[in-house]
């Protein structure tokens, strides 16, 4: 039997493209609420908030959530993008962050069906679901620097991720520890406490966003109430944890078991505690269950290169068959008690065109 083809860089961009396709045709986003502003809707509450950024990117009369969140609006307000393109930016995120996993997919097993089945695995998760399904949503660039901190290669990758990451949103800090374990156990080189040191990055951003606080006594206090809110609301949406969990991940939990299976004995301990806490730390501080649950994505991946690793001849069908398969569940978006079905494309272009 000849081998299968090597996945060179037109393959690569086809298989992205392909993967991006197939995720919004099987999980579109509600088209016929995207027309024009709709208060109240997942579709449109953070853009609204992300355009009044864009126009002005340190204004203070917006939810608290958005106030720090600084780094895409000021892009946007730099480069003067008019009116709505800016919501153009998430989507340069889902490709990038897309494009990237597909890169190391193929550093890992150059077979096309391992890295079609693994960039597919990744964009039907809540990674890609929620980005292209909320308008205004930049989680992208946030999994796309967490992605960076565990299996980057370059010596500027965590410095670059830490420095910038944080300002697009802070669940890069949730999600760092995880992240930087990640890149340990991958790399073979286990806890080694000068490796730590790379969280020292996250310093200037800390200290900066202690300062302007300090400067900004009203933002500090709606950000006290806003996390106030939310720690009131955790007992309410605690026990929904593991069916939002579920829809953000699916059929790629089978990653993060394999990863948590294979880990060495002597990190297995630290490595579960350190998956527990991020994940609870993500039900405290944010209501989005399906949404926050991406922040677990580089195990996932973990999982899936260590199983190449162990088992090369059958990683590539093992892994496109898995990506098809999550395809193939149903998934839905789950903000607090509210569960929101995501339909397929044929269903919401038929809303979209339904004569009013």
């Amino acid at each position: 039997m000849n081998p299968p083809p090597k996945v060179d860089r037109r393959r690569l961009i086809l298989i992205v493209a392909a993967c991006l396709a197939l995720s919004v045709t099987f999980f579109s986003p509600r088209l016929w609420l995207m027309r024009h502003y709709v208060p109240g809707s997942f579709q449109w509450d953070r853009a609204h908030t992300f355009l009044q950024q864009c126009e002005q990117p340190l204004r203070r009369d917006i939810e608290a959530a958005m106030q720090w969140r600084l780094l895409p609006p000021l892009v946007c307000h730099a480069l003067r993008l008019p009116g709505k393109t800016p919501l153009a930016l998430p989507w340069l995120g889902i490709i990038a962050a897309t494009a990237y996993v597909a890169v190391l997919f193929r550093r890992r097993l150059d077979d096309w069906r391992f890295v079609a089945g693994g960039t597919l695995l990744f964009a039907t998760t809540s990674a890609v679901l929620v980005p292209v399904g909320w308008l205004g949503v930049n989680d992208a660039w946030v999994w796309l620097g967490l992605l960076a901190v565990a299996f980057g290669r370059a010596p500027w990758a965590t410095a670059f991720a830490c420095l910038l990451c944080p300002w697009v949103d802070e669940r890069f800090i949730i999600g760092f520890p995880l992240a930087w374990l990640v890149g340990r156990i991958d790399r073979g080189t286990g806890w080694k406490w000068i490796a730590a040191l790379d969280g020292l990055w996250l310093l200037p951003y800390a200290a900066l966003r202690l300062w302007l606080q300090r400067q900004d006594h009203a933002a500090s206090e709606a950000s006290q109430q806003f996390l106030a809110y939310h720690l009131q609301q955790t007992l309410l949406i605690f026990p929904l944890a593991p069916l939002g969990w579920w829809m953000g991940l699916r059929a790629a939990w089978l990653g993060v078991a394999y990863a948590a299976w294979t880990t060495p004995p002597g990190l297995r301990l630290l490595g579960a505690s350190t998956l527990v806490a991020t994940a609870g730390i993500s039900v405290v501080l944010a209501a989005d269950l399906s949404r926050s649950i991406a922040v677990v994505v580089p195990v996932v991946l973990l999982g899936c290169f260590e199983y190449a690793r162990r088992s090369p001849a059958s990683a590539p069908r093992v892994l496109l068959a898995v990506g098809i398969a999550n395809l193939l569940i149903p998934a839905a978006h789950l903000v607090y008690t509210k569960i929101d079905p995501i339909n397929p494309l044929p269903v919401e272009l038929l809303r979209y065109l339904r004569p009013a």
